[in-house]
Formats: C-alpha cells, structure tokens, sequence
C-alpha cells in the first residue's frame, strides 16, 4: 500500500495527471483500493471545472506546424547541451577520482583513517536518510534535514529516465496495463527493455527489488546493518569532530603560513625591483649581492685604457686542473666574500632607527625627477646658512637634503662644495653619526655612477686627511670602505689603498681600527694579487700594534677577508699561513743558541701571541681548504656540500637580520663617550673557545681598558663549510688517510703542504722557545691541540705522531736539534687529543731513555721533562690520574736511575693534587721506594717525603710517612743526614705542626750532639750550616713554641758555636747575634709578664706553655754568610 501511495505521488508531482487517473482506476478495478492522494486531487479538479474538458486541454497537440519544428529544434539544442554537459562531468569525475587515488596514496594512514570515518559517516547517514519515514530507525533531526534538502533538488535528466522506466517496469509486472500505456504516452518513453535506454549501464534493480532490501529484510538488510552499526557510528562521529577540528587548526595555520608567504613574496618582489633598477646602472650583481671581482677574467664593460686591466693579471687561476669539490668550494668562497662585503658596507652589526630611516629617506631620491632643478637650486643655495643654525646632535637630518642637492644640481662646483658640506657636517661625529652619513654617501653613489662618485666623492678624503679631529679621519677611512664597490678598480688599489696605508700609520687608535676593518672590505674587491705584499705589510703593522683593539680589529675583521682572497688565489697556504709561520720564526729564531732560563722579552712575546691568535683561528680555514681539494669527492656530494651551504648561510642571514638589538640613539652622547664607545664596538662579539682566553690573557699590561671582556668571533666570518658538510668531506678525508701506505700523502697538493712544509716549520719553531717561557709553550701546546683536533685523530696518529717522533729520535750532538723543547708542547698539544694510553706509552718510553740516557736524550734534559709533568697535572689539562699511573708502573723499575728519576718527578708533582690523593695513590710508592735496596734511591726520597707530608693532612698518613723517614735514617750515612736536614728546612714553615715539633726537632737536636763529636772538620761545617738553617727556619714561624725554642733551639744554636772555629769569623758572629737576640727577647718576655700580674713574684714564666710572639721580636738581618768559599 505505501509502495503505490509513493507511486500516485510521484505522478502527481511531475504532472502525469492521466497516467493518474488510469492507475486510480485500474486500483479500483482490480481490488477497490482507493488512495486518497488519488482522489482527494480528482475531486478538487471535478468541483473547480469539467475534468473532461481538463484532460483534453492537457491533451491536446498542437496546431501549428511551424511551432512543432522550432520546438524539435529547441529539443534538439537541449539535447546537445546536456550531452556536452555530460561529456564534461565525466572528464570531471575521471580527474577527480585520479586525484583522489593519489591523495589517498600519499596520505599518512592516520589521514585515511579519518577519511575513511568521514566517508562511512556519510554513507551512513545517507541510508539513514533514505529510511526516514521508517519508524523503526533512529535517524537524527539533522539527519532528517539533509534527506529532506537532498530531495528537494532538481531531479537530472538520466535520473527521471530511469525512474520512469522502472514505474513503467512495476506497472507492466503487476498489470497495471492501461496504466502503463498512459504513462509511457504522457513521458514520450517507449523503451521496452533497459538496452533500449542507451545508458551504458547495468541494469538497476526493481522497485519491489530496493523496497524489499532497503525496509523489509529485518537484520540482514540495510536497516539492521544500520542498527547493528549505531555504536560504531557513534564512534566515528566523534573521531570526525575531532578530525574536523584538527582540520580547521590546520587551516588556521595554512592561512598564517600563506599569508606569511604572500608578505615574503611582495616584500621579494619589492627588492627585485629596487636590485632591477640598480642593476640597469651596473652597480651591482644580478644576484643582489655586491659585485666580487672576477678571478680569470675582467668584465670588458668596466676595464678602462690603462695597462693593468687590459693585460691579464699574472695570477689567473685555471680551474680547469680544479676537481669538482675545489670548484664548488670556490664558488662558496667567493659568496662568503659577498656577504662579508654586504656586512660591512651596511654595517648591519650596529644598525640604528636614525639610520635606517635616513637611509630610505636617501633612496627616495631615485625616485625625484632630475630635470626639475628649481627646487634643488633653491635648496642647495639655502643649505649653507642652514646648517650653521642647526643644533649638532640633529645635523644628521639634513643629510637627505644635502644628497638630493649633490645628486641633482647642474653645477659641479655647487655640488663639490655641497659635499664638502657634508663632510664638515658634524665637528666630531659620533659613531652612530658616522654611519648615517656613510649610509647616504653610499646610496648616493649607487645611483650617481663610478666618475661622479671619485670626482665627488672620494676627493674630499685626502682633504680630510689632515683633520686634527680623530672622529673626522675615521669617517674618511670608512668612505674608502664603503665606497671602494663603485669606484673603478684602478682606483681601488692606487688612491684609496693609498689613502688607508696612510691612516694606517695615524696616532689615534681609533682611526686604525677602522682602518683594519676598512681594508678587510677593501681587498674583497681586488682583482689579482698584484698588491699582495702591500696588503700583507699592512696587516702585519695592524696586528702588531700597540694597542689591543687595533689588533683585534686585525684579527677580527682583516684576517677573514685575507683568509677569503688568497684562499681564492690558490694561494691560502703559500702566501697566509707561510706569512704567519715565517714571522713566527724570524722573532724565535735568534733565541735557539740562549739557555733554558732565557727570558723572550715582553716585545716579541705578545707577536708571538698574536701570531698564534691567527692561527688558530684560520686553522678550521685551512682544514676545509684542503679537504675541499680532495680528488675523490664526487659531483653528487659537491651538489650536497653546496645545497648545505645554502641552506645555512641562508638560516644565518635571516637570524642576523631578525636578532640585532637596535642601539638606542642618544643625541646627548658626548665625543669623549662616543670615543671610547667606538673602541669597544660592535666589532667585538662573543669569544670564541679558539682564541678568546687567550686573547685576554696574553695581552699586553699597557692596553686600553676600555677593551672589555669582548673578543671577535672570528670563526664566524673565517669557517665556509658547516658541520654537515665538514662531517661528509671528512670521513673520506679519514678514509683516504687509512688507506695510503707509510703514511704517504703524495698526489694530494695541499694535504702534502699540511703534512711536510706545516708541521716542520711549526716544530721548527718550537724549538726556539727556551723552556722558561711558560706563556708561549703553552700558547704553542694550544694551537697544535685546535690544529689536531680540527685535523682528527686519524691525521694526529699518522703524520703529527709521527713527524715529532722523527724529531725525537735525532742526536742532538749529531743533528742541530734542541728535541727537548719539543716534549712539552708534543704531549698536551696532540697527545692530548688522543687516548690516554698514548700519553702513558709515551711517557714511559721517555722516561726510561732520559733517565738510562738513551736515543741521544741526556739527564740534562730532565727539565724539560718536569715542564711536561707540571703542564700535564695542571689544571688546563688535568691529566693526573694518568701521569700518577705512568709513575707508579715505572717504579718497579729495574733500574735504580730510573726509580730515581720517578721520585723526583713525584715531588714535583705532588702539589697539584688533593691531600687524600696524595695519602691514597701516592704515599704507597713511595714506601715502597723508601726501601729500595739503593741508597741513592732513599736519598732522593727523602726529599720527596718531605714534599708529601707537607701537603698532608691525615694524621695516620703522617705517621706512616714518620716511620718511612725513621727507617731511611737507620743508615747512618753523612750524606743522607745532609740530605734529611735539607729537607726539613724547607717545610719547617710549612708542615703539620705536630710533625714538626715531635719529629723533625728532636732529630734536629740528636744531629747537632752528634756534629760536635764527628771526627771529620768536613762534615762538621757541612751539618753546621744546614742546622743553621734549620734553627733561622724554626724562629721565623709566628707561634712557634716558647718552651721548645728554650729547651732545644737556644741548646742547638749555642752547639753551634763549638764549629765557629771551622767556618770563618762572620759564621760566629752571627751565631751569636741569633743566641742573644733569642735570650733579650726571653728577658723582654720575662719583664712584660711581670708587669702585667702587677709586680707579683709568684709567677713560674718557665713553666708556662703558652706560644709567644718573640719571633717577631728578633731583627734576623739579610746574611749572605754561604759564599763559595765557606762550602766544601
């Protein structure tokens, strides 16, 4: 019954009134059911007119023959259209249906996850919606709504096709004959079979077919899949939310990304422009950099008709010999000399509003149009009275309008007056006024061109040369900088080279730092290394300069872009680092002949220090030219070094631009502030770990203060690879060393420099350096630890190790070798970088040939190798554990002269560690020692012991030290009661005083009673004068023990007196003077106790315990009493 209620319907709906009626009919006919749909529309139509005159109006055809072919043709049209139509939204579903594939393929399974939930969702909630009169499902009222809009929509063409066969189908299967007839007559459709329809389809089911599967299979059909899925639908909604969700954060975050895009876009679009415009006047590279100067070849647009640039410069490079990774490296050389350049013209590290400002305002003067000159006359005139009546700190806003007048006026007289004025702007510009001007003449002379910019411009530097006024020279060292890009390069190295060399040797400090970094921008232009050697001389007075901002600066600023142009000479190691080596040798040369005590004067000293501060910065400069040489890197991996290059420098730029603080601008600033301001600038970033320290600390006691704590990452300017790249080159860098025999480098150019010329000079070099010049041993011990790490463990093993080892195995009597001096700087420079087995091997090895005299080492060479153990237990290198390991395997040792030579290495490395590392790992040996069966092994260790037990504060340990001693002097020798005394008389200040009064004094007093009846005058007045000493050392402690000092130092130095007869007179006059300043200085004592009890005589002073101060009261004179003739 529903199923033909919905039939009536629809034919009501499309207007199939007699197809209607015939079914209403034919119901009635057949069983009598009538439908009240059916006839509720009859009987409305029946009580308005005649149904009969109804129908056959609906009925009737037309009359017009003329009408019926324009409709045909009208039809016809139609059916084009809708065939097109169709054509196009079958291409249109085979392209999304591809897109979909692809997006599918490519979409994480999370994202199909969600996808594929949001697709179920919807197929469900269709079926759903096809079910929404059914009262058995719970379909939701937005469920309900989206069937019911889906059903509103215009039926298609295809699907009322379809539909009216398929009514037609279910009216011919059930019977409904004449209703059929009607209906195919009232649509115009008389397909009998689904072929006929011309649809390219298979055949839909029937309507009874969907009615029965959609509403009437209980669970098996729809509804109960439906019902069965409730909960999991319920599931997938809510996965949907949150995927929705998700979605609409993703898009939130699209938006801001793309409009980020669109804002970098229009902003690049903008500089394309501006770097357009300055392009067409040949200012700069098309690719927005400054123009670097080309290496092989000089542009034929700019050369002019002097000699040099028509000739070709004599130091081309053919990069045609050049592997691909050299050619590539170069390439990034040449971008770092670029961005270097960019940097400073600009000065971005100390950008300002004010400049900024101005600046732009100066580039608004492309803009203006020349021919309109009235104005620019009229201000132009009007400057000059102008500017006198403007304050000083505001003069730098008259800037834009000098500019403009310069750019634009007819007249060159007016417009070199106008710069003049511009020069002479500020009396003494500050820094932040210094560069507002430079910023202008900069942007002037980017559109003015070269001619204008030297006539113009750059004349007024060499009047400004004589300027008493510091501020003003800086401002003409900064014009040779920045303007040096629009200059003809003839100019570059006659006039403003010149003009640098002279400020170079100007009085003020200021004016010289800024010629450091000037000159570092200046060679970024040069063409070939014709000026070299002027370039290099220039340099090296910089460095060299007394104060230490100026070779800061040097360092800082100069030796990068040095580093820069004769790395793209080919040139970085024969001209730079050969420059360093060789002033390195000719300072230390004339002190390879001075003795180990030598002192290098202070002069040469903080050279040597800058030298080495060179060093080791271009040292990561050096390791990336070479491994950039490599022969085996392949074009691939050139391709990744460059794509890495870019993808950093990139990162870079963009964080230098986002991260520099703006300097506030101070119109109030004083000259004197602005003055010491420039000279800790920003030219002084953080320290680097390569050089910072020592920057500070090596540097001269008479520099500017105002230097601060800031020292120039050098590094950042100087390294070109990252350390990816640095990562890649050099595993195959390793692997190449791995693979060559005898450690054969040969085919490689510059790694064969590295490992032959470098290293010789460099251990050349450290043999000049006596062994008491602690600053520049350590200053060398650093630069080769910076060199062997940067070059790894690989190159330190096979050609550092080895190239020292070479060294050491000389005979100095035979070869002109000093290899001692090599020891120091060998083991905490390389041997440091290497496993800690190395440097116990090597020191075992040492000092076994040392002490056993052995491969041309001698015992005189047992300072240098003290140097080495006191370096190595410092707390720079902090490599105790190992050196007490090295000792302590050594001193079972079969040879007595090595055990020896072990004590003493122990006592001087005993101060440097803790007191119970002392008890714990050193006192065991040497109570082993202390029983060596050698009696000049015990001597020595007695004056060990002494060391230890001075640094001890474990009683226990004490004790057991106590014993050892009483057991080395069982021996009863002379010699080594000599040596106990001595010992003693050094730590007697110093050590435990519980040690010293119940151990060292009454030995002291039983070696005095037994001096006086030694049968020997020799050994006498040996014991004589050590217990001399011994007792000065015991009455110059503070709180020394009154008691003792009256019971056993008064009887010891009057014991004294019975050996004066064995020494000359002044020895008994002293010992006198010592016993009767002893004795008032008891009487005075005596008489100040007395007096402060208030004359009472009960007083028992010689039983008092109590410590006094009589030491102090003693006037011990200076004596000089052990002369050469009183000793034995």
């Amino acid at each position: 019954m529903n199923n033909k209620e919905e039939i009536a319907k629809f034919l009501l709906n499309k207007g199939y009134y007699l197809t209607a009626l015939e079914f209403y009919q034919e119901l009635l006919e057949d069983d009598g059911t009538e439908l009240s749909s059916l006839k509720d529309h009859f009987s409305q139509i029946i009580a308005q007119s005649d149904p009969v005159k109804s129908i056959n109006r609906a009925k009737s055809p037309t009359t017009s023959t003329t009408n019926d072919t324009e409709s045909l043709r009208v039809k016809d049209e139609k059916i084009s259209l809708l065939e097109y139509e169709l054509r196009q939204c079958q291409d249109d579903l085979k392209q999304l249906r591809s897109q979909y594939n692809t997006i599918t393929k490519n979409t994480p399974p999370s994202s199909n996850t969600s996808s594929s939930n949001t697709s179920n969702s919807n197929t469900n909630s269709s079926s759903k919606g096809s079910s929404s009169n059914d009262p058995h499902l719970s379909i939701s009222k937005e469920e309900q709504d989206n069937l019911l809009s889906l059903a509103k929509d215009k039926i298609k063409t295809h699907e009322l096709k379809i539909l009216n066969f398929l009514v037609k189908k279910y009216l011919k299967t059930n019977n409904y004959t004449l209703t059929a007839v009607s209906f195919s007559e009232e649509t115009e459709e008389h397909a009998n079979k689904w072929s006929d329809m011309g649809m390219g389809a298979s055949e839909p089911p029937s309507i009874l077919t969907m009615y029965r599967y959609f509403f009437e299979n209980g669970d098996s059909g729809i509804q109960g899949a439906l019902s069965k899925s409730m909960s999991e639908v319920t599931k997938l909604k809510k996965d949907l939310t949150d995927t929705e969700n998700n979605l609409r954060e993703t898009k939130i975050q699209m938006r801001a990304i793309k409009q980020e895009r669109d804002d970098l876009v229009a902003l690049n679009t903008t500089y394309e422009k501006k770097l357009e415009e300055v392009s067409k006047k040949g200012l700069l590279s098309s690719s927005g950099f400054i123009p670097s100067p080309k290496l092989k070849s000089q542009d034929q647009s700019t050369t002019t008709t002097t000699t040099t640039s028509k000739s070709p410069s004599k130091n081309e490079i053919d990069d045609s010999n050049l592997s691909v990774m050299r050619k590539t490296y170069r390439s990034l050389v040449e971008k770092r000399r670029q961005t270097v350049a960019f940097r400073i013209v600009y000065n971005m590290d100390d950008e300002s509003e004010i400049s900024v400002r101005i600046a732009e305002e100066v580039d608004k003067i492309r803009t203006l149009d020349a021919d309109n000159q009235s104005v620019v006359k009229i201000v132009a005139d009007s400057l000059p009275h102008i500017v006198p009546g403007v304050l000083i700190n505001k003069r730098e806003e008259l800037i834009p309008l000098i500019l403009v007048s310069i750019s634009n006026h007819p007249d060159e007289t007016v417009r070199f007056s106008l710069t003049k004025l511009l020069f002479n702007l500020i009396k003494k510009p500050n820094e932040v006024q210094r560069h507002v001007i430079m910023r202008g003449c900069t942007a002037l002379a980017s559109f003015i061109g070269p001619q204008r910019t030297e006539s113009e411009i750059l004349s007024q530097c060499w009047e400004q040369l004589s300027e008493k006024h510091p501020e003003r020279r800086v401002l003409v060292a900064d014009s040779c900088g920045c303007l040096a890009q629009y200059a003809n390069p003839e100019l570059r190295l006659s006039l403003i080279l010149s003009i640098l060399q002279q400020l170079g040797e100007d009085k003020s400090s200021l004016v010289r730092q800024s010629v450091a970094k000037n000159f570092s921008l200046l060679i970024n232009f040069f063409e070939s290394s014709d000026k070299y050697n002027q370039i290099e001389e220039s340099f090296k007075k910089l460095l060299y300069d007394s104060d230490t901002s100026v070779s800061l600066s040097a360092r800082s600023h100069f030796l990068p872009s040095l580093a820069n142009w004769t790395d793209l000479l080919e040139s970085l190691h024969s001209k730079l680092i050969n420059f360093i080596l060789n002033e390195m040798l000719l300072i230390l040369n004339k002190y390879f002949i001075q003795k180990e005590e030598f002192k290098i004067p202070e002069v040469d000293v903080v050279k040597i220090d800058q030298l080495l501060l060179c060093l080791i910065d271009v040292v990561p400069r050096i390791y990336q030219s070479v491994i950039s040489s490599s022969p085996f890197v392949t074009d691939k991996d050139a391709k990744f070094v460059e794509g890495e290059y870019n993808k950093a420098e990139a990162l870079f730029q963009f964080q230098l631009l986002n991260s520099n603080p703006k300097k506030s601008d101070d119109p109030n600033n004083n000259n004197n502030n602005n003055s010491k301001s420039n000279n800790n600038n920003n030219d002084h970033e953080e320290a680097t770990s390569s050089g910072g320290d020592s920057a500070n600390n090596n540097s001269n006691s008479n520099s500017n203060n105002n230097m601060g704590a800031k020292v120039t990452n050098t590094s950042l300017r100087i390294n070109i690879l990252g350390n990816q790249e640095i990562s890649k080159l050099g595993s195959q860098f390793d692997q190449f060393l791995l693979s060559t025999l005898s450690n054969d480098v040969a085919g490689w150019e510059s790694l064969e420099w590295v490992a032959n010329e470098f290293i010789t000079k460099f251990i050349k070099i450290i043999s000049c350096i006596p062994l008491s010049n602690s600053l520049l041993v350590s200053g060398f011990s650093k630069a080769l630890n910076t060199f062997c790490k940067t070059f790894g463990t690989v190159f330190t093993k096979r050609v550092v190790k080895n190239a020292f080892h070479k060294e050491f195995q000389k005979d100095p009597r035979a070869d002109n070798t000093k290899k001692h001096r090599l020891i120091s700087v060998f083991t905490t420079g390389a041997l440091q970088t290497l496993d800690s087995s190395e440097i116990i091997t090597f020191l075992k090895e040492l000092i076994v040939q040392i002490s056993m005299e052995e491969r041309g080492w001698v015992h005189e060479n047992i300072p240098a190798l003290v140097k080495c153990m006191e370096m190595l237990c410092s707390n720079v290198y902090d490599k105790k554990k190992e050196v007490n390991d090295t000792l302590c395997e050594l001193s079972a040792n079969p040879s007595n002269q090595v055990r020896s030579c072990i004590l003493n290495l122990l006592k001087v490395i005993i101060p440097f560690f803790k007191p119970e590392q002392i008890s714990s790992s050193i006192i065991p040996s040497l109570i082993t020692l202390s029983t060596d069966p050698d009696r000049t092994v015990r001597f020595v260790c007695l004056g060990t012991f002494a060391v230890a037990v001075s640094n001890l504060i474990d009683p226990s340990a004490i004790e057991r030290v106590a014993i050892s001693i009483d057991k080395i002097l069982e021996d009863k020798n002379h010699q080594l009661e000599i040596e106990f005394v001595k010992s003693m008389v050094k730590i007697i200040p110093t050590v435990n005083p519980r040690f010293r009064d119940s151990f060292i004094l009454p030995r002291l007093v039983e070696l005095s009673r037994k001096n006086n009846h030694n049968p020997s005058n020799e050994h006498r007045r040996e014991m004589s004068q050590n217990l001399f000493d011994a007792t000065r050392a015991y009455l110059s402690i503070s709180n020394a023990p009154r008691d003792l000092i009256q019971e056993q130092i008064l009887p010891i130095t009057k014991m004294l007196l019975n050996d004066a007869q064995l020494h000359d007179t002044s020895f008994k006059s002293m010992v006198q003077s010592l016993i009767s300043d002893v004795e008032n200085s008891f009487k005075e004592d005596f008489k100040n106790s007395i007096q402060k009890r208030g004359g009472s005589s009960g007083a028992n002073t010689s039983s008092a315990n109590t410590s006094s101060t009589f030491g102090n009261n003693i006037n011990f004179p200076k004596w000089g009493w052990k002369q050469g003739g009183n000793m034995k």
